[in-house]
């Protein structure tokens, strides 16, 4: 059944239609703190608990002036409040701006500015960087406090200070009428702006539609296996963007035991998850690569598995062979971990089963093939050119490439985002015109084989421009991560005479000591002469721990490492290495 029929995001109808056929049905499970001997307590709310305080908070919502198309700023991560007004926010077609304070909170504050928010809804913590941080005017009136989640430990967070005009939850609650009226907005009205992570330049404010909106959700039933309505989805809100999805579908969503004003997805207690996942039997979850590949680690160590677990999307950063081996260990038998490809202003685009994945392809990825990410989803459609650096005014201007061609990847559909809001120079950088619909630039450049699978190859931004072509480091990066004593690599250009120099940054195991470094180094160089693109390479140098984005932990931020690969490059220490006949062609510096 389509959950927007009219393409009006209106999570509320859902929310009341389940009220009324399956009452009692479970909407949201929540933490509440601890029984004694390690056991978790939990607080479930049914669909009529949930529909009922939303059309009582949406009454409160429109007296105090959000109603439909207020800017309205949220930042509070999942719990039963956020809920509750998250779906408040859709009965009264309130425009929701979402952003991670993993921008930078001064950048928060810069990049609110933008977008002249009238309304702020908040934790405590969002709250205080509201007032400490300028997220939003100062003269902001419309506020709205939710209450703060348990931490891990079940510890509640305490002692803030009032916010003088903040309305609590509880306040909103007015009378509602019997049968609610739907929010006077249409399929072209503005419906959400979702920011970027900013990890490639500032973050951008992505502007969906009401008909855009809806189809992302649908594209998500679709990859997380629940267009087909077989059974009531119970799905975990690991990744706070995808909050709404389990609702959407009419399912259970279920509360994490993350502080995700503190812990990035490398920071969480794989443990607690385990035991929240066995607990609920939850079914499905989005989470970052590197949360996926711990949680596996950490079940595979306590020889533990979580049989409810049938469907786990990862995205953010490639997915590996081994972690979806990992997983898929400790998963459902008939469960499945699928590597999605998007961007914020496009998720999902593409999905790939870890089955197909493993069956062979995982293998092309490690001889330099690129990373697979699978087929387009329903009703997307890609397109390879050649690169352009700088804006594209139409796609007449551009060349399509053949199959196995690599180039720069487009992609259309309803489920883009087809401005960014109020910024249109981002526009005119990531858009390309067609009179048949305008295509995304993702930033990236790849290719579609002969099964219509896109591989990609890395950031058209990051490609190392070297002196006999471009080399792209997901090309390259497989070739040495596949080494047992390699945690990740990354593969940068640093300025040379006569073009970039390719340069591999490597991060070892943990387990990896410095006296073993010599040996690895030439163990490296010996895979390297294998292949012609890394061949290419002028230098491998070992750190300590690579960069990686701050939303997903898992993406290398390859901007941060070229400088300091260029410090190192011109530094006394490795300058003196060079006394070393190996180090004269393949340098090597530890840091």
């Amino acid at each position: 059944m389509d959950p927007f029929p009219d393409d009006i995001f209106n999570l509320a109808d859902i929310v009341l239609r389940v009220a009324r056929e399956d009452p009692e049905r479970v909407a949201v499970i929540d933490l509440d703190g601890w029984q004694g001997y390690g056991t978790r307590r939990y607080k479930r709310h049914t669909y009529a608990e949930l529909s009922a305080d939303v059309e009582s908070v949406a009454v409160g919502l429109r007296e105090m002036g959000i109603a439909e198309l207020t800017r309205t700023v949220c930042m509070s991560p999942p719990s039963y409040e956020t809920c509750v007004m998250g779906v408040a926010l859709t009965r009264v077609g309130a425009l929701s701006i979402w952003i991670d304070p993993s921008v930078g909170y001064r950048n928060v504050a810069e990049r609110l500015s933008r977008v002249q928010p009238e309304a702020f809804l908040g934790n405590a913590l969002a709250h205080l960087g509201r007032i400490t941080f300028g997220w939003g005017p100062r003269d902001l009136r419309k506020l709205v406090l939710t209450e703060s989640p348990l931490l891990p430990g079940g510890r509640i967070i305490t002692g803030f200070p009032p916010f003088p005009g903040a309305h609590s939850i509880r306040s909103l609650r007015k009378h509602a009428a019997a049968e609610p009226k739907p929010p006077k907005v249409g399929p072209n009205d503005p419906c959400a702006v979702l920011y970027t992570t900013g990890s490639t330049g500032p973050a951008k404010p992505s502007l969906y539609l009401h008909r855009n909106f809806c189809q992302l959700f649908r594209n998500a039933h679709h990859s997380w296996g629940w267009d087909k309505g077989t059974e009531v989805p119970v799905d975990m809100a690991v990744f706070p963007a995808f909050l709404f999805i389990p609702i959407s579908a009419g399912g259970t969503m279920v509360v994490p035991p993350i502080d995700f004003a503190r812990q990035g997805p490398a920071q969480v207690d794989p443990a607690a998850l385990i035991q929240v996942i066995n607990d609920c039997k939850v079914g499905s979850f989005f989470a970052a690569p590197i949360l996926i590949e711990n949680l596996a680690r950490e079940a595979l160590a306590r020889n533990l598995t979580m049989p409810s677990l049938k469907r786990v999307i990862g995205a953010g950063a490639p997915i590996s062979g081994p972690v979806e081996r990992m997983l898929s260990a400790v998963m459902a038998p008939d469960g499945e971990l699928a590597a999605n490809y998007g961007a914020t202003e496009a998720m999902p685009s593409t999905e790939l089963g870890s089955r197909e994945h493993l069956d062979g392809v995982w293998g092309l990825t490690e001889h330099g093939a690129g990373v697979c990410v699978g087929y387009a989803l329903p009703g997307v459609e890609l397109k390879i050119i050649d690169i352009v650096d700088g804006p594209i005014d139409s796609i007449g201007e551009t060349s399509e490439l053949p199959t196995g061609h690599i180039g720069e990847i487009l992609v259309r559909g309803t489920h883009v985002s087809p401005e960014y809001y109020l910024d249109p120079e981002s526009t005119r950088k990531n858009k390309v015109p067609d009179l048949q619909g305008d295509w995304h630039r993702f930033g990236d450049v790849g290719y579609l084989d002969a099964q219509g699978r896109l591989w990609v190859c890395g950031r058209v931004s990051q490609r190392v421009k070297a002196e006999g072509g471009n080399v792209f480091p997901l090309q390259v990066e497989p070739l040495f991560d596949a080494h047992p004593k390699v945690r990740r690599s990354g593969l940068v250009g640093v300025p040379g005479t006569a073009g970039e120099l390719p340069v591999l940054c490597v991060e070892v195991e943990p387990d990896v000591g410095k006296d073993q470094l010599p040996d690895l180094h030439r163990e490296l160089l010996a895979r390297a002469a294998d292949f012609d693109m890394a061949n290419k390479i002028h230098a491998i140098l070992f750190k300590d721990a690579l960069p990686v984005d701050p939303r997903h932990n898992s993406k290398i931020e390859r901007p941060r490492l070229a400088k300091w690969a260029a410090r190192q490059l011109s530094g006394p220490r490795f300058r003196s290495r060079r006394t070393s006949p190996l180090a004269e062609t393949h340098p090597v510096a530890e840091t």
